[in-house]
């Protein structure tokens, strides 16, 4: 268990900075400049999903990552956008339970939209409530399967709760869609090693 326990130690230190972060880093386009449908987004993640498939270098996929990320943070309509961007400006003041009424409403108001879902997984996450986290990221990944973000943070999830294998599918599911995602490959290395690789 010892062995356990650092390792788990040690595979929190670089995958929780990472899951906290989305709110931060993820900050959408203010809804006044949403000017095109969802299918044209859907269109574009589509085509970014393939670059970043493609990508060879960590470089390359970093830029391609970030853009993504901001496409996946546009959901064609304004008051969703506008919902988003004051979710994560509450967050990142600090406000927990202003950004979460803020997203309650607008998984209502937007029930497609798998970043409202991603965020609230985050905020959740945060809160240290983590079956809703965990609930959150399987919504997400009903509507994008290919959503590096809440997969990297449902394996995190399974690492603190000792469920080795989940964790391990979810991660290896983060790296096929995303193969230089270094926090996942980080954390999956580390589930590797935890009790010898056997389930806890």
């Amino acid at each position: 268990m010892r062995t356990a326990s650092l390792i788990l130690a040690a595979a929190l230190t670089v995958a929780a900075p990472a899951f906290a972060q989305q709110m931060q880093q993820r900050q959408p386009q203010p809804a006044q400049q949403t000017s095109r449908t969802p299918q044209q987004i859907a269109a574009q993640v589509e085509q970014l999903f393939q670059q970043l498939g493609d990508a060879p270098d960590p470089n390359q996929a970093s830029r391609i990552e970030q853009t993504l990320v901001r496409t996946l943070a546009q959901s064609g309509s304004p008051t969703a956008d506008l919902l988003l961007q004051r979710a994560t400006e509450a967050l990142n003041k600090g406000d927990q339970e202003t950004a979460l009424n803020t997203l309650n409403s607008l998984v209502k108001l937007a029930p497609n939209f798998a970043e409202a879902w991603n965020r609230r997984a985050t905020l959740y996450f945060l809160m240290g409530n983590l079956e809703a986290s965990l609930s959150d990221c399987q919504k997400v990944l009903t509507l994008e399967p290919r959503h590096f973000g809440a997969l990297v943070g449902m394996g995190q999830i399974y690492v603190i709760l000792n469920k080795r294998d989940d964790a391990k599918r979810a991660l290896q599911r983060a790296l096929a869609a995303h193969p230089h995602l270094a926090g996942a490959k980080t954390l999956l290395e580390a589930v590797d090693k935890m009790d010898g690789g056997r389930e806890l």
